[in-house]
C-alpha cells in the first residue's frame, strides 16, 4: 500500500518593489571611435585631401583614380563608394579648399583689430595651410574639369570670398593701417600669387612654409623698392612731388 506524500507548497511570490533603473551602457572609447556615419565622413575627407594634394602637384588630367587609391592604400572600387567619378571628386576638392579659406579669413578677422593685422594674419595662416606637410587641400587650377553646374557653384563661392577679403583691405585703408590702394587689384594680386604655391612648393625645398608666408607679407607690405634706414622713403618723396605739382 503506497503512502501519499503531500506536495511541498510553493512559496508565495514576494511583492515586487519599485523597478530598478539599469545604468546606461557606457560609451565605448569615450566616443574616440565614431559611428558608421562619422567613419564614412572621415574616410571621405581623407580621399578628398589626398586627391587635392595629387591634383595640385601633377594636374587633374595627369592623375588617375588608381594613383589616388594607391596613395591611400585602398582599392579603386573603394573610391566609388564615396564618389561617382573623378569629376565629382575634383568638385569636392574645390569645396573643401574654399571652406578652409573661409575659415582662415574668419579667424584672422576675429583675432586682429586692424585691417593690416587681419591681412597679414590671414596671409600667414593661409600660406601655412597650402604648404602644410600633412597635405591640406590646395587651391586647384583645373577649374574647367568640373561640370558647368559645379563651376557656377564654385565661382559664386570665390566671388563671395574675394569680396570679404577686399573688405578687409578697405577696412585697413579706413583705419590707416594700409596705404591707399585699389583693394580689388590687391586681392587679385595676392590670390594670383598664392594660386601657384601648390605646384612649386616642396616641404624638402629651400624654404619652409612659414618663410614663404613671411616673404609674401614683406612683398605686400613694402613692395620691391628698397627702404633706406635713416632717410625718408623714396616712395614718400615721389608722392610729395606728385602732390605738389
Amino acid at each position: 500500500m503506497s503512502t501519499k506524500v503531500d506536495a511541498k507548497p510553493k512559496p508565495k511570490p514576494k511583492p515586487r518593489g519599485p523597478a530598478v533603473k539599469r545604468p546606461a551602457k557606457s560609451v565605448k572609447w569615450n566616443n574616440a571611435v565614431g559611428g558608421a556615419d562619422e567613419q564614412y565622413q572621415l574616410k571621405k575627407q581623407a580621399v578628398i585631401a589626398e586627391a587635392s594634394r595629387t591634383f595640385g602637384r601633377h594636374g587633374y588630367k595627369n592623375v588617375s583614380l588608381d594613383e589616388i587609391a594607391a596613395a591611400l592604400n585602398v582599392t579603386k572600387p573603394a573610391l566609388y563608394y564615396y564618389f561617382k567619378n573623378k569629376q565629382e571628386l575634383i568638385y569636392e576638392c574645390h569645396e573643401l579648399s574654399m571652406g578652409l579659406g573661409d575659415q582662415v579669413l574668419k579667424d584672422a578677422i576675429a583675432s586682429e583689430s586692424t585691417g593690416y593685422g587681419r591681412i597679414t594674419t590671414f596671409i600667414k595662416n593661409y600660406i601655412s595651410l597650402l604648404t602644410d606637410e600633412m597635405g591640406a587641400p590646395a587651391i586647384l587650377h583645373d577649374f574647367s574639369a568640373m561640370t558647368p553646374a559645379d563651376q557656377t557653384k564654385i565661382t559664386a563661392r570665390r566671388r563671395k570670398f574675394d569680396l570679404e577679403l577686399r573688405k578687409v583691405f578697405e577696412d585697413g585703408i579706413r583705419d590707416g593701417s594700409i596705404a591707399q590702394c585699389d583693394a580689388k587689384l590687391a586681392v587679385f594680386w595676392f590670390m594670383g600669387a598664392v594660386g601657384g604655391i601648390s605646384q612649386w612648393f616642396h616641404a624638402e625645398g629651400r624654404l619652409r612654409g612659414d618663410e614663404v608666408a613671411d616673404i609674401f607679407i614683406g612683398l605686400l607690405a613694402h613692395g620691391i623698392r628698397p627702404v633706406v634706414v635713416g632717410k625718408t622713403d623714396t616712395r614718400a618723396k615721389s608722392a610729395d612731388k606728385s602732390g605738389a605739382s
